[in-house]
């Protein structure tokens, strides 16, 4: 089972990590003053994958958290395959299944 908000803590990571490629040269030209219109269009999409990347991660991350939140109890846990297999009374001694003679 994935966890909430993995898909966008991982496409925010991606576009942050994109945003460390694109963003740096086309920030030095608009800084200096000497930009074009391709140095100004590339600053532009690094200023929205910057946006976007942490928008996406902070999004992920409230979604995460939000499950942490919840209680935890047998009503509210998802079902796993070993449920079969849980005792009824947890306290009870385990069955031997014929490995060791039962105790008298």
């Amino acid at each position: 089972m994935r966890s909430k908000g993995t898909r966008e803590i991982v496409a925010g990571s991606l576009a942050l990590a994109a945003t460390i490629f694109v963003l740096p040269m086309p920030l030095f030209d608009v800084v200096t003053g000497r930009a074009d219109a391709g140095a100004t269009g590339l600053f532009i999409l690094g200023l929205a994958l910057l946006a976007g990347g942490l928008g996406s991660v902070g999004f992920g991350l409230y979604r995460r958290s939000r499950d942490l939140k919840t209680a935890r109890g047998y009503a509210t846990r998802e079902p796993s395959s070993l449920d079969e297999d849980r005792p009824v009374n947890p306290y009870a001694v385990p069955k031997s299944y014929g490995a060791v003679p039962p105790l008298s």
